[in-house]
């Protein structure tokens, strides 16, 4: 990590697969994976569905939960990352950017917000389910419509790196999202 200012951590069991930037002079412990990475580009991809289906795919399963344990070696080292024209990654970069910079700003604002709360009221805005009363307050704190959009947006610019941008309906619909995770490992 000599040279780096920060790295990219997610965390290895979780039920929701989330990438941070964290201070290069954080010790992580053994629970967090680390990838010594600090630019935008590679956060973008990590946080699209393409990378969350590869790492669920590739994924041991752990705990009472029954969830996914991210595993560098196949889901993150394995990965093939798209080959991307400056255009391309640029847009990815610049949205990755934006998504750090929501979820920082609303954590700031409201110091009981967390990541995982937001990523719950998320799952559930993608499947349209009902909102609780306590999901609806973390939905207003966090933002979690911008959070959906700015995901949205980042799926669609991936999915253009790899030349996929016909598979961006599939994922827009809830009932498809199955087919959709199936096509991409393909």
């Amino acid at each position: 990590m000599a040279g780096l200012s920060r790295y990219i951590a997610t965390p290895r069991v979780s039920k929701h697969r989330v990438f941070i930037f964290v201070p290069v002079d954080t010790i992580p412990d053994t629970r967090t994976v680390v990838i010594a990475k600090q630019d935008d580009y590679t956060l973008g991809i990590l946080h699209s569905r393409i990378h969350e289906s590869w790492a669920v795919h590739q994924a041991s399963r752990h705990g009472v939960g029954n969830d996914p344990t991210y595993v560098k070696g196949r889901s993150f080292e394995a990965f093939p990352f798209p080959t991307t024209t400056p255009e391309q990654a640029a847009r990815i970069r610049d949205l990755a950017e934006q998504l750090d910079a929501h979820r920082k700003r609303q954590q700031a604002a409201h110091e009981t917000l967390t990541l995982t709360g937001m990523y719950n009221v998320l799952e559930k805005l993608r499947s349209g389910e009902a909102l609780s009363a306590k999901e609806k307050a973390i939905h207003e704190q966090g933002l979690v419509s911008v959070l959906k959009t700015l995901h949205d947006e980042l799926d669609a610019a991936v999915l253009d790196a790899y030349g996929w941008s016909d598979l961006t309906t599939l994922l827009a619909d809830p009932a498809q999202k199955e087919a959709a995770s199936e096509t991409l490992l393909v």
